[in-house]
């Protein structure tokens, strides 16, 4: 579901599914084509929003949220295109399968995060990651036009 109440900014929402990343990339290449970006990056955004959708889907897979969804926000400013990625899980507490915070975290997990950052880092301008709990994490990021 897309809703639009501000031309400048959008907002999709995706199952927490690999097979719906394509779906994020379309919208991204739209927002692109309205926030005034060139092509060179508009592909290192598709990529930049491809690792942060797969971060998140792995994250709530690992945390016991099956059904959740991932909220994707796209913001035009006036220099750069912004987007959120965030995980609706749609329920408080996470399923069976959840981390304990005070669990450290496993070490291929801590260096599939340390490469999505890195990633993350290579193709976007701007990069935010946020713990929100139980092994869950927000992604902001930023593609300048001036870049």
């Amino acid at each position: 579901m897309m809703s639009t109440s501000n031309p400048a900014q959008t907002e999709l929402r995706i199952p927490a599914d690999p097979q719906y990343i394509v779906v994020a990339k379309r919208v991204a290449a739209g927002m692109a084509s309205v926030a005034g970006l060139g092509v060179e990056a508009l592909d290192e955004l598709n990529i930049a929003i491809a690792e942060a959708c797969e971060h998140t889907i792995n994250a709530a897979a690992m945390s016991g949220y099956p059904d959740a969804k991932v909220r994707i926000s796209f913001k035009v400013q006036e220099d750069a295109l912004r987007v959120d990625v965030r995980l609706l899980t749609g329920r408080s507490e996470p399923g069976p399968r959840a981390i304990s915070p005070v669990d450290p975290i496993p070490l291929a997990e801590r260096e599939a995060l340390d490469m999505a950052i890195q990633m993350l880092r290579c193709f976007a301008d701007d990069v935010d990651f946020q713990a929100v709990g139980s092994g869950l994490m927000h992604v902001r990021l930023a593609k300048y036009r001036w870049r």
